[in-house]
């Protein structure tokens, strides 16, 4: 940990806002348990295919979550399956996303309906996004999925999903820079990482060993783009975690200077417990 003492006074939380015979007992028992554990395997989606179930046509998610990590040879598009009991005839059920999604204005359906080819027992819900760029470095994005009224579920009875999308990154070292903090009152070497997929970099172990922080630059390099709320592993005595996010950056040659804010979790919202602290990166040559 590179910190030792902070020498900006913390503000008070009043100005947070928001803010689980024997041998025939043994062989019967291996039976038992060789029963659940087949059970437990054939119950496993692990791909497109999964389990057709016999009797009444029905619909189910694979699972309850799902996680997609996206690049750009993904095409703004995220693909969720769905499964239905039988592979015959043809067939078509309607689906939604959750409102906060919907008004968040990042991923959309390019459908609501999904249909069902004769002999297909699976189909795929899109979930379609612009660009990569849109994409926050470090966000990651829960959509729910869920089947209209009246639908009859299928026996694995998934009858929603929350599909958690995030990028995926390739990280190279570029360099050592130097990092200043005005709110621990330090400066170190650091070294500074650049992904492949775009202008965003990673400081990895900035301030607390295991803990990165990550930024977007514009295409020049002169404007931040963005810096999601995130973790730098410093415990504050009172409020636990403190995470960092940037509002502005300047630059001046390979200087950037970020202004930073610093929250809290405090009753289940983001709390400010700093303001308008700078911190500076001088970029390596």
């Amino acid at each position: 940990m590179k910190i030792f003492q902070m020498r900006i006074r913390i503000q008070s939380l009043d100005n947070i806002y928001n803010l689980e015979t024997m041998n025939k007992h043994i062989f019967s028992s291996f039976l038992v348990i060789a029963g659940i554990c087949l059970t437990m395997l054939s119950s496993c989606n692990q791909d497109a295919e999964g389990e057709i179930w016999s009797g009444e046509l029905g619909y189910s998610f694979p699972s309850s979550t799902l996680i997609k990590e996206v690049t750009s040879n993904d095409n703004g598009v995220v693909s969720v399956p769905i499964y239905r009991t039988s592979k015959n005839g043809e067939s078509t059920i309607s689906i939604d996303i959750d409102d906060d999604t919907k008004a968040e204005g990042i991923f959309s359906l390019e459908s609501n309906n999904i249909s069902f080819a004769d002999g297909e027992g699976v189909a795929y819900a899109k979930l379609k996004f612009a660009s990569i760029n849109d994409l926050g470095a470090t966000s990651k994005y829960v959509i729910g999925i869920n089947f209209a009224d009246g639908i009859n579920l299928s026996p694995a009875s998934e009858e929603k999903i929350e599909v958690t999308v995030s990028r995926k990154l390739t990280w190279k070292s570029i360099g050592t820079g130097v990092y200043t903090s005005e709110l621990f009152g330090q400066g170190w070497d650091q070294e500074v990482q650049k992904a492949d997929e775009g202008n965003i970099y990673r400081l990895p172990g900035c301030i607390t060993s295991g803990y990165p922080l990550i930024f977007s630059l514009s295409e020049d390099g002169q404007t931040l783009l963005g810096w999601d709320i995130q973790p730098i592993g410093y415990n504050t005595s009172s409020y636990g975690m403190l995470y960092y996010k940037a509002t502005q950056m300047t630059r001046e040659g390979k200087i950037l200077s970020f202004t930073m804010n610093g929250f809290v979790k405090y009753n289940g919202e983001w709390g400010k417990l700093y303001s308008g602290f700078t911190e500076t990166l001088e970029m390596p040559n």
